[in-house]
């Protein structure tokens, strides 16, 4: 029986992908007091969706190799078939973990993406065995194909969430368009996505999901404070401590922003979409409208499908 070492960091995703691929059938889940929350939904995650056999082991001071070390031996005890993930983390505990792989002659990964957003960013797991005291790189396998679902990317960062659909206000006929503009483009896409725990103070219009890699949309009708609004909207719902670095974001607008407020979203990593022929009397973008969208959101995520 296959067990994987994973090292939980501030980032769910190099730990989700690679149990979605390697599929143990134990995971020792190793986090610290600031990783705490990660830890839990990862449990509770990979418990309500596989018979993976779950170990959460909390390190109390995740500074000190040589007691790290020692937590990690006494967890594993028993666990002779081991697989570390070195991925997240601190240092100090990757430098235990890789430790105790050399020791035990255990395989170890690593978990890396390369390259540009969009359809050309490429995600690699770096696979080591040990050659004598030596780590050998024992393969790189690009992980090209699905291992996650939107419903899994969402579980494992929030504490649950709920769907409620479109806007009922007349910012839910744009919605209604871009989400269909989109529709044959993407793996999946959700409208209306509120994360529990949150009050309801955050709802994402539009989630989507290219491959492993996912995108939250808000829909606005108007600038000035509506921007506003959408940009504090995805800088809560796609900060690094909720839904990690990994979330792309857009705002997706039918009218020209001032360059004030597209400098703001721009500096805060957020693409701002402008569907310049959009009007409240259509039900669906224009031609042209819909080929911008795509091209825009392809930009940051992995199409499937080439966009023109």
């Amino acid at each position: 029986m296959t067990t994987m070492v994973a090292l939980v960091g501030e980032q769910t995703i190099p730990n989700l992908l690679p149990m979605r691929y390697c599929k143990p059938e134990a995971v020792v889940l190793v986090y610290t007091k600031q990783t705490e929350s990660r830890a839990r939904r990862l449990q509770t995650f990979l418990t309500e969706t596989s018979d993976t056999e779950v170990y959460p082991l909390e390190i109390q001071d995740a500074y000190r190799v040589a007691e790290i070390r020692h937590c990690l031996q006494e967890v594993l005890a028993g666990h002779p078939d081991l697989l570390f993930n070195l991925t997240g983390g601190t240092k100090t505990m990757a430098f235990a973990a890789y430790d105790l792989a050399r020791q035990s002659r255990s395989p170890f990964l690593y978990f890396q993406t390369e390259g540009p957003h969009g359809r050309d960013q490429r995600s690699f797991l770096y696979r080591y065995a040990w050659q004598g005291d030596e780590a050998e790189l024992e393969a790189c396998i690009e992980l090209s194909e699905a291992l996650i679902t939107l419903d899994d990317y969402l579980r494992a960062h929030f504490d649950g969430y709920k769907i409620t659909g479109f806007s009922t206000d007349q910012g839910g006929i744009l919605e209604r368009a871009v989400y269909a503009a989109l529709k044959e483009y993407v793996d999946e896409i959700m409208a209306g996505v509120r994360p529990h725990g949150m009050k309801d103070q955050i709802e994402i219009d539009l989630a989507v999901r290219c491959g492993n890699q996912v995108g939250f949309i808000e829909v606005k009708r108007g600038g000035g404070e509506s921007g506003k609004r959408a940009v504090d909207q995805l800088t809560t719902a796609a900060a690094r401590e909720l839904s990690g670095t990994y979330t792309a974001r857009f705002i997706v607008t039918g009218i020209t922003q001032d360059e004030q407020y597209k400098a703001m979203a721009n500096a805060l990593n957020i693409m701002v979409i402008e569907l310049s022929e959009w009007r409240w009397n259509r039900r669906s973008l224009s031609t042209s409208d819909a080929q911008r969208l795509r091209q825009a959101i392809a930009q940051r995520l992995p199409y499937a499908r080439r966009v023109a």
